[in-house]
């Protein structure tokens, strides 16, 4: 009875570096074998041998992979699907709040200029209020956006009134 199965490359690696061992591998000699960093190892072992589908046991059972765990390919296998999908938590995980900060900076001062493009000048206030109702999808922080503004006056964007500290211009 074949299957098919649906696996990252990463985890076919990790399956066919079980075709050619017999009885359990610890994690170490896994991770040495397959050249990977002990989170990425740990994951994709995971993966395979904690989800709904077991392709590998572990020793000792349990839903974390430590690094003295050891493993083996599950012969008794089964599953009443033809097609095996085993999904994999994604590897960019960590990254993940500080690209969505960026992003969010990126989309306030973008905001920013736009409003002042069309306005030439605004009190720190009324841009505030202006970079918040357009940016509806997610509530910036006050004190984020004031940086921001910061940074697009540091980058000749805009320049506080020389007459009074509280009003924006945007330069073109």
């Amino acid at each position: 009875d074949t299957k098919d199965l649906q696996v990252s490359t990463l985890q076919m690696i990790c399956l066919l570096f079980f075709n050619s061992t017999t009885g359990p591998v610890d994690f170490g000699h896994i991770r040495e074998a397959l050249g990977l960093q002990e989170e990425i190892c740990k994951r994709i072992l995971h993966s395979l041998s904690c989800g709904k589908y077991k392709l590998l046991t572990k020793s000792p059972k349990s839903r974390s992979i430590n690094t003295t765990d050891t493993f083996e390919f599950n012969a008794k296998f089964n599953c009443p699907f033809r097609k095996v999908r085993i999904p994999m938590a994604s590897l960019e995980d960590s990254s993940g709040s500080k690209n969505l900060k960026q992003d969010r900076s990126i989309a306030i001062e973008a905001a920013a200029v736009r409003t002042m493009k069309a306005r030439k000048v605004l009190t720190h206030q009324e841009l505030v209020s202006e970079i918040i109702t357009q940016l509806h999808f997610f509530h910036p922080n006050p004190k984020v956006i004031k940086r921001r503004i910061e940074t697009l006056i540091e980058r000749e964007y805009l320049e506080r009134d020389p007459d009074n500290h509280n009003v924006y211009r945007y330069l073109a």
